[in-house]
């Protein structure tokens, strides 16, 4: 499956990633030539990501551009696999940039993975498994920000904590933890979590469905006609060390 195929995967907004940067500042990994703040957040990030054996290994693999643009409006960060970039929200505070980075390279690992719905998918199934797909990266973002938030960093826990998108998520999370679940079940209760916000839900939907339709038109094809593979879910729904965990996708 070629990068072309995929739509962007976007974080905390569903506005279009820009065609080009009005300022930004990129890097390629190794992240050896970023200067100043990009310098600063690719430490912190190859630092963080030790932690996490699959989000390491893809962000080695995959080794994306990252970049800081001063451009973005409605989203903070989106991943564009056509160019293989990763784009922040420059005004963001580093810890909030790091929330989203530790989101968008399980997006990553996702299209590593294969994990990329087209549109040679039937358009209910390119939804099922987009959402799906949200709710995994927002699941493993919340419990990587926990797992900072206990190592002594709470950045990026008390960034999302607060974010209108995934205040619920962690609130979710944190609950199942203090009411005696371990990590993993609470990924999965925060994985559930995501589709029981009707108006995220709807929102992505909408999004979705219309990138999908917007695609057909540009390449001037029918509609797909390929279904989720049974396993879809069980294969998604990894924990960063490979432990399973459980989700069901709604249908």
């Amino acid at each position: 499956m070629t990068r072309a195929g995929c739509l962007a995967l976007v974080l905390f907004g569903l506005a279009r990633a820009p065609a080009a940067f009005a300022e930004s500042t990129c890097a390629s990994h190794p992240y050896a030539e970023a200067t100043g703040a990009l310098s600063d957040l690719s430490d912190r990030l190859d630092r963080t990501v030790a932690a996490f054996p699959s989000l390491e290994r893809a962000l080695k693999q995959q080794a994306p551009v990252l970049c800081l643009d001063d451009g973005l409006v409605e989203e903070q960060g989106y991943y564009e696999p056509k160019t293989n970039r990763i784009v922040l929200n420059s005004r963001l505070d580093q810890d909030f940039q790091l929330a989203i980075l530790l989101h968008e390279i399980r997006h990553l690992e996702q299209f590593d993975r294969g994990y990329c719905p087209t549109i040679a998918d039937r358009l209910s199934d390119y939804i099922r498994v987009r959402l799906a797909l949200e709710a995994d990266a927002s699941a493993i973002g919340v419990f990587t920000a926990w797992k900072l938030r206990e190592g002594g960093d709470p950045g990026p826990w008390d960034s999302l904590s607060t974010w209108p998108t995934h205040d619920d998520l962690v609130s979710r999370f944190a609950d199942e933890i203090a009411a005696g679940a371990d990590e993993v079940a609470a990924t999965s209760a925060t994985f559930a979590q995501w589709f029981e916000r009707a108006e995220r839900r709807e929102i992505y939907t909408f999004a979705i469905c219309s990138n999908y339709l917007d695609a057909l038109d540009r390449e001037k094809v029918d509609p797909g006609a390929k279904t989720v593979p049974p396993d879809f879910a069980s294969l998604l729904c990894r924990m960063p060390d490979g432990r399973p965990y459980d989700c069901t996708i709604p249908p």
